[in-house]
């Protein structure tokens, strides 16, 4: 008599990121994971339920950059969890590698595919799928083809795609099909947004509360672990941009909702203006608090507003937002005096006084950036429970300000002929941000 089959099923108890991947209600889903969040466990679970439970009898997609990737890393984690005896991995001679996991109605099957061959999904009609290191990828014609396979399911159900790797830089396509973060178009938090179609969940390695004790601080501490390093694969920021004049500026120190900023009494509150018709033309809130903080609490951003009073020009808008921030003073880009002056007329009467501003551009780079240096340095005496220095005013920007934030983060120097950078800045998609700079140099002097 042979002895019994014993099925060893393991618990799996997901930690708070990774439940928020699979309580995301939308149908594409980004998990824009660190180093050790178990971000790859979550995608087996995902392909587990979707293969099971929501479309059981119907075909799915799980992928990789590569196919080394994909059975070090996804295969493996689902041979550590999934008992043996629930599925079957074969090979067909002409389709290549799946799974075949038993369900009660027959057969779910799991294609396991590269998309280092893109064709090779041709032929599958896939209700679901799962894509593991995406952001290894970097092109986005395939992933385009794999999401054409998904067009069959279960009826009535929703077909899921749901994707897994460090953020790279805004300009990758992860972050330019799910969103760099809050903005117009996406609502949410630092940790998670979506625009209402897909949803982008962020996982820091300090969000696994199973890591060893140590584990994240060893990471930082060992040869080569760069500031920037440890931003992007440790707190699952988007990466830097090369020759970034703000490299210190983060969404996690620098960026607050601006709920927590609505009736707040403030000492002094300022705006600074660059103008613009082909480029845009910035019109900058900031105020300043009892402390010495600045806090940018709003933005005006338009591309061809003529500087009159016209429903299409520039002044009824200035005039609108003073009123709503209750500006007092207006510091505009010097290099039009006549429209300084005009402005100064026509907003007397709102009780908004005009003037041209200090255009020290050295100077007042130097002072945005030592105020966002004393925001990251107030964060850091906080962590380690000292109490932060409040003779050193720092800066933060309200997320309804989404301009000026792509701005701080993609604002670089220019390069010399050599290919290194020079102090000069480059001048291109920098408007909100001198106008920024003329608030500061006047709230700051």
């Amino acid at each position: 008599m042979s002895a019994p089959v014993v099925t060893i099923v393991r618990k799996y108890e997901p930690h708070p990121r990774q439940l928020a991947v699979h309580l995301a209600p939308e149908s594409f889903v980004w998990n824009a994971a660190g180093y050790a969040v178990g971000k790859t466990t979550a995608l087996v679970f995902e392909a587990l339920q979707l293969a099971a439970t929501t479309h059981p009898g119907y075909e799915g997609i799980v992928a990789a950059p590569t196919f080394p990737l994909l059975f070090q890393s996804w295969v493996t984690e689902w041979q550590r969890w999934v008992p043996a005896d629930w599925y079957r991995m074969s090979s067909h001679p002409l389709f290549g590698p799946h799974i075949d996991l038993h369900v009660d109605q027959g057969v779910s099957r799991i294609w396991l595919r590269s998309t280092v061959d893109a064709k090779s999904v041709e032929g599958i009609n896939a209700a679901w799928l799962v894509y593991d290191e995406a952001s290894r990828e970097t092109r986005q014609d395939p992933i385009n083809v794999l999401l054409a396979r998904v067009r069959r399911g279960y009826p009535g159900r929703q077909r899921r795609h749901v994707f897994a790797g460090p953020p790279q830089t805004r300009t990758h396509w992860t972050a330019q099909m799910f969103g760099a973060g809050v903005d117009s178009t996406h609502a949410g938090d630092e940790l998670t947004w979506s625009d209402g179609r897909r949803r982008v969940v962020r996982s820091r390695t300090r969000d696994n509360p199973h890591l060893p004790v140590g584990y994240e601080r060893d990471l930082r501490e060992r040869p080569g672990a760069t500031k920037a390093w440890c931003k992007q694969w440790l707190d699952a920021e988007f990466g830097a941009v090369d020759g970034q004049v703000y490299e210190g500026f983060s969404r996690d120190v620098h960026v607050v909702p601006a709920a927590s900023l609505v009736d707040r009494a403030w000492r002094m509150v300022v705006a600074g203006v660059d103008w613009g018709w082909s480029n845009y033309g910035a019109f900058v809130v900031v105020a300043l608090d009892g402390r010495g903080d600045l806090y940018v609490i709003g933005e005006e951003v338009h591309r061809q507003k003529g500087v009159d009073d016209t429903p299409s020009g520039w002044v009824p808008v200035m005039r609108t937002a003073s009123k709503r921030h209750r500006v007092q003073r207006a510091f505009c880009d010097p290099s039009n005096p006549g429209a300084i002056a005009l402005v100064a007329r026509l907003l007397r009467a709102s009780g908004v006084l005009v003037y041209a501003a200090d255009n020290d551009v050295a100077e007042g780079l130097r002072r945005v950036q030592a105020r966002v240096e004393w925001a990251n340095e107030r964060k850091a005496q906080r962590s380690l429970g000292a109490a932060p220095n409040a003779a050193r005013g720092a800066i933060y920007v309200s997320d309804a300000c989404p301009h000026l934030i792509g701005e701080f983060e993609g604002y670089v120097r220019r390069r010399d002929r050599d290919g290194a950078f020079t102090e000069q800045v480059e001048k291109k998609n920098d408007h909100a941000l001198d106008a920024l700079r003329y608030a500061v140099m006047e709230l700051s002097s």
